[in-house]
């Protein structure tokens, strides 16, 4: 960790350019050594009444789950195709529906 301290007990953020917009991840550690992780959704989404939505995973395996279901659920169609069709090229990483920006912090 940073200057000796424990990572597992650090405040860490990320925000990630995906798919055209920002979402930001939190880990937000607790008093027992376990953490929750918050997803921030900036784009306003019908599933959350048309507003941003904040979504918090109580366990790790439960953060993961949720980030993978979210990055599936922004692929469409024509993503799918281009995903099934070409192995990763970094000559092609900025037309590659895979590819995201992220920049992370810690407290």
């Amino acid at each position: 960790g940073r200057a000796g301290k424990d990572p597992r007990k650090q405040k860490v953020g990320a925000a990630l350019f995906f798919r055209e917009h920002v979402i930001s991840i939190i880990k937000i550690p607790l008093g027992n050594g376990a953490c929750y992780f918050d997803i921030v959704d900036s784009l306003p989404s019908a599933k959350a009444g048309g507003m941003a939505s904040r979504t918090r995973c109580k366990d790790q395996i439960s953060f993961e789950t949720m980030l993978q279901w979210y990055a599936y659920s922004k692929f469409g169609d024509t993503h799918c195709d281009f995903i099934d069709a070409n192995e990763w090229n970094d000559g092609m990483c900025d037309f590659d529906p895979r590819v995201f920006q992220g920049f992370v912090w810690a407290e």
